[in-house]
């Protein structure tokens, strides 16, 4: 490894540990910290590994790519987490506020699995045939609305249902495996990950954390599923999962993605899983094009792609806008990277490469570390279950890392939306608990009046 690539770990190094030391031994439930792993795992991790030449045979996607420019690009974007990492922590974020008396009640009432179950059955069997989540369509292009309220939707709700459902009646391992299988038909890794994290955190921040070896299991039967759908996608492709197949071929598929071994002359599902994770590629193909003479792209373009998270219905003119508001399409179109196969990953830290000189990108990066310490500071004044809502959308947007701040924002959006619903639903519900207990008092009132 090269000396740039030893700077970048030890940035992502001291990233966490400054992490731990300041946050306390709670530090992994905050989804900050989860972001902040991710990268590393993504910029850091994978890089390691691709220095194994029995990896780096089978990782198709830097072809063309030279070396030096991946490992500048690891280096500027572990210096932007690192920058990331002490502005969150200056912005001070607030120990999360304990579970009130009740408040495990509170949230299951409000979060009712019967009802959030019931939601999940149309979403999914739009998925499995080939019209929801992961379907064939372009959100936000013109899709159909069952594609774009799965897809917007789906995994939210699933996490919610699950942890509606333990919080009442327990049986923690059996709604993981429910929650996991159901996901896994997708045929994306992420949401399987996201979502396991993501229930295990509502339950630690609702005072039910479960057991050390159900956690032990947890990550077991995540890895698997995760191992499976690269086995099946290797074998298969993902036509599968974005056509109407049914969700029995879905399983059946990967169940063989496990089994099967590897087709010839194909790497194993260890090497498909790095070479398939690395986070560096697009960035690294951006800086090599730059090298060459290809002028960035406006900074501008960096406040058109948040506009991604503005809903359709309030801004109608938004399909004729899916240039501006998808930055790595016109990276890859604008820098040449489609015509060497560079991996097409974005990641947070990478997608503004080509629009933000190493300098403001960090800086960039920066002030998204103020900006998350301060929704986690809100975020923790209160234990609410419209805040745990919140929390669990956190996760589920740490978890799409790779598709960049775009894809956080839908995240983020999708949780708000939900956030809003079972605060409006919390505080009907409050008014009427109050006034059945002022109807009662009345009559109580009026029939001590009468007696006397």
């Amino acid at each position: 490894m090269s000396v740039t690539l030893w700077t970048a770990l030890l940035l992502q190094v001291i990233a966490i540990m400054l992490l731990r030391l300041r946050l306390g031994k709670l530090w992994l439930r905050r989804p900050a910290v989860l972001l902040v792993l991710i990268s590393a795992f993504y910029n850091g991790a994978s890089q390691v590994l691709l220095t194994s030449a029995s990896v780096r045979a089978w990782d198709f996607y830097r072809t063309g790519l030279r070396q030096s420019y991946a490992d500048d690009a690891a280096l500027i974007m572990s210096a932007g987490m690192l920058a990331f990492t002490i502005i969150y922590l200056i912005a001070r974020p607030r120990r999360l506020a304990g579970v009130p008396d009740g408040g495990a009640a509170e949230a299951a009432r409000a979060l009712d699995w019967r009802w959030l179950a019931l939601a999940c059955v149309p979403l999914a069997v739009a998925t499995y045939q080939g019209r929801g989540y992961n379907s064939s369509y372009v959100i936000g292009a013109g899709a159909p609305p069952a594609a774009s309220i799965a897809s917007t939707f789906f995994v939210l709700v699933v996490i919610l249902a699950a942890f509606g459902f333990v919080l009442r009646h327990g049986h923690f391992l059996p709604v993981l495996i429910t929650q996991s299988l159901l996901l896994a038909t997708t045929g994306e890794r992420n949401p399987i990950a996201a979502a396991d994290v993501a229930l295990i955190l509502l339950l630690c921040h609702a005072g039910r954390r479960p057991r050390a070896r159900d956690l032990h299991v947890t990550a077991a039967l995540t890895l698997a599923a995760m191992l499976a759908i690269t086995g099946m996608r290797a074998e298969r492709g993902r036509t599968l999962f974005t056509s109407d197949s049914g969700l029995s071929a879905r399983v059946s598929a990967l169940a063989s993605g496990v089994t099967a071994p590897p087709p010839i002359a194909s790497p194993g599902l260890a090497a498909q899983v790095v070479a398939r994770m690395d986070g560096v590629g697009f960035a690294g193909g951006v800086l090599q094009s730059v090298a060459l003479g290809q002028p960035r792209l406006s900074p501008s373009g960096v406040a058109e792609s948040l506009l991604i998270a503005v809903p359709s219905a309030a801004w109608p003119s938004k399909i004729s806008h899916t240039g501006a508001v998808n930055p790595t399409q016109m990276e890859l179109a604008d820098f040449g990277m489609q015509d060497y196969g560079t991996n097409s990953l974005p990641t947070l830290t990478g997608i503004y490469m080509g629009f933000l000189p190493p300098a403001l990108l960090i800086g960039f990066l920066g002030a998204l570390g103020a900006a998350w310490g301060l929704g986690e500071r809100w975020l923790a004044l209160r234990w609410t279950p419209a805040r745990l809502v919140l929390m669990a959308g956190g996760v589920t947007a740490v978890f799409n890392f790779e598709a960049g701040l775009p894809g956080l924002l839908l995240a983020l959006r999708s949780a708000v939306a939900v956030a809003v619903i079972v605060k409006g639903v919390s505080v009907v519900r409050s008014r009427q608990v109050q006034q059945r207990r002022r109807s009662r008092y009345e009559v109580v009132a009026s029939d001590r009046s009468d007696g006397q």
